[in-house]
């Protein structure tokens, strides 16, 4: 079967690999043939930041060249980078940049020889490419809502993969990304969401939305299980407290700097609107260990950069995570807890749990599904994961672990139970339903 996939930048995922890069890697290894279509972003980019013209001049320079495979594996994947209008709130140039992409892409599907390509679209803003792939009719009003299930003039199967709460985040139109996002609901001849909140927000739109949850590079993380003779160089000594991914929005970083002061016993000089109160530290080994944080930042972090034992590694290669994870005593999903985080399905859950760690995460709805699903099928006294409901009960959770740590039995058998949430194991669900 051969796919067109509409994503963001591949090269984005290279460090910090999303589902989407996964889901097509894994479409790849089974004999499955994918173009890869850089997508739109959903902002204006701003013509005063230095990172943006970066963008703009590094999306000229790709969208002069044909689409090229991916030296990886030898899997048949290629990227291809269509040039765009980046100004996504105008709806105008939001169907001019949807025919742009639409037909350059119909165009190398014919040059590659493509047979009866499958669309998986994961940029709303590109809603009309839906329509456009499916053959649909525009609705009635320049602009207009989408109908559902309207007639379609071919075969092609248009599928719109959903992970995000889009209206949630605070640099997009939130307007724009709820129209967007429900017209891609509606174009779509399948829906699948990866969180139940994205799952019920969708079927309301499209009744043949399906949820299937993010997997995990079980193999690649598992190798944590046999990589502790080395520790890497710039991995602190001692206890560690660890988290990778993007240090963004999300991210609580109140947290983060109320659990590290109190590791270091200075929990008392932490201001009350900060934390709260943890009245004992459980053992002199949580009192020296340290809070690891890997992973690029967009957001302003100088305050955790402030704290003595908070250390911020940068982003690293995706190959060597698991060298990481496999010293990590305690790994932490510390993620405010709001209504964009409330759709969140974050993979590095399970990717520190196949590395053996035991977590400890705020109270997301996901996160609190998938720990009684393993604490249900779990074969160790300790649960893979925790739930910290609280600043205190999370603190009071990554004290206790690091108070009593596991051996390399315990590591392995929490491994275990991820072993089945693999990425052949979701793609498999996601064909079953095309």
């Amino acid at each position: 079967m051969d796919f067109v996939i509409v994503a963001n930048a591949w090269g984005a995922g290279m460090d910090n690999p999303t589902s989407k890069h996964q889901i097509a890697l894994e479409l790849a290894r089974q004999d499955h043939r994918v173009l890869w279509v850089e997508g739109a972003g959903m902002r204006s980019p701003s013509l005063g930041s230095g990172s943006d013209r970066g963008r703009i001049l590094r999306k000229i320079m790709k969208s002069l060249r044909p689409a090229t495979r991916v030296p990886c594996e030898g899997l048949s994947i290629w990227v291809l980078a269509p040039l765009l209008i980046p100004i996504p709130s105008n709806v105008t140039i939001r169907l001019l940049n949807s025919w742009i992409y639409f037909l350059t892409a119909r165009l190398w599907c014919i040059l590659l020889r493509f047979r009866s390509p499958v669309l998986i679209n994961y940029v709303p803003v590109l809603a009309e490419v839906e329509r456009l792939w499916g053959g649909r009719r525009r609705p009635s009003g320049f602009g207009g809502q989408a109908e559902v299930q309207d007639q379609k003039s071919d075969g092609a199967t248009v599928v719109y993969h959903c992970v995000d709460r889009w209206d949630s985040f605070g640099t997009y139109d939130t307007e724009m990304m709820r129209k967007v996002d429900e017209d891609c609901c509606r174009y779509a001849d399948v829906v699948i969401a990866s969180a139940s909140d994205l799952f019920e927000r969708c079927k309301t739109y499209n009744a043949n939305t399906y949820l299937v949850r993010h997997g995990v590079n079980y193999e690649h993380f598992a190798g944590a299980l046999g990589l502790r003779h080395e520790r890497p160089n710039d991995l602190p000594g001692g206890p560690t407290v660890g988290f990778f991914g993007l240090l963004s929005e999300w991210v609580d970083q109140d947290l983060l700097i109320t659990l590290a002061r109190t590791l270091r016993g200075a929990g008392e000089g932490v201001p009350q609107s900060e934390a709260s109160p943890i009245s004992d530290l459980r053992s002199s080994t949580s009192r020296r260990a340290s809070v690891v944080l890997i992973g690029r930042a967009d957001v302003d972090i100088s305050r955790l950069e402030a704290e003595a034992n908070i250390h911020i590694l940068g982003p690293k290669p995706f190959a060597d995570l698991p060298a990481y994870a496999a010293w990590f005593d305690v790994g932490v999903i510390p993620f405010v807890v709001n209504e964009l985080t409330s759709a969140v399905n974050p993979i590095k859950l399970r990717e520190m749990i196949a590395a053996g760690c035991p977590v400890v995460s705020t109270p997301m709805r996901e996160v609190e599904v998938c720990v009684q699903q393993l604490d249900e099928g779990a074969t160790v006294s300790l649960s893979p994961a925790e739930i910290g409901h609280s600043h205190e009960e999370f603190i009071t959770a990554v004290t206790t672990i690091l108070s009593n740590p596991i051996d390399a039995a315990d590591r392995r058998r929490i491994s275990l139970t991820v072993a089945a949430e693999t990425w052949s194991t979701k793609v498999g669900e996601i064909l079953r339903l095309l």
